[in-house]
């Protein structure tokens, strides 16, 4: 009876032992970026690829500016624990399935998104306000992910898909 408890315990342990599975992740690459509003909105623009490079800009505020927000160009590394949640969240969301234009309010921010994966890509632009609160939540956590991570200031200018983060910033297409 000892032998096979010592076998069981051995056998567990050793099970605990291996290396998780990484996860399969669909998602190659997610870019967000805000735009203008009629009220104190600012201009940005995030990248997050699978190879866990975050790229970030924060333009100026627009209307003066009741919030600090970080402004420049910046990088840095998110951890495979933060990409894995992010494809989950978005895949928990159905972002294939998301209208791509949703309808716009004059005075709620711009927003957009653009999810690349395996099988092609999923361009969203929206207002705020114009989807459900769980699909308007996971784009927020997106958008404020910069703020988990230990950002390093870079030289400008950083090439963004996106489109709404203005004309007035200088890393825009």
């Amino acid at each position: 009876m000892k032998a096979l408890l010592l076998l069981i315990t051995l056998m567990t342990i050793l099970n605990g032992c291996k290396k998780p599975i990484p996860r399969n992740n669909e998602i190659t690459r997610v870019e967000v970026a805000t735009g203008g509003c009629f009220g104190p909105c600012q201009y940005t623009a995030l990248s997050i690829d699978s190879s866990l490079e975050l790229k970030y800009y924060g333009g100026h505020l627009l209307s003066g500016g009741w919030r600090k927000t970080l402004q420049g160009y910046y990088d840095a590394k998110v951890s495979r624990g933060f990409w894995d949640t992010l494809n989950m969240k978005l895949e928990h969301i159905k972002y294939k399935k998301l209208d791509t234009a949703r309808n716009w309010v004059d005075d709620s921010q711009d927003f957009e998104i653009i999810i690349h994966y395996d099988r092609g890509v999923k361009h969203i632009r929206f207002t705020g306000d114009s989807f459900p609160d769980s699909v308007e939540t996971v784009f927020r956590w997106i958008d404020s992910s910069y703020r988990t991570v230990a950002l390093h200031h870079i030289k400008g200018p950083i090439q963004f898909e996106t489109v709404v983060q203005g004309k007035n910033m200088q890393a825009s297409k």
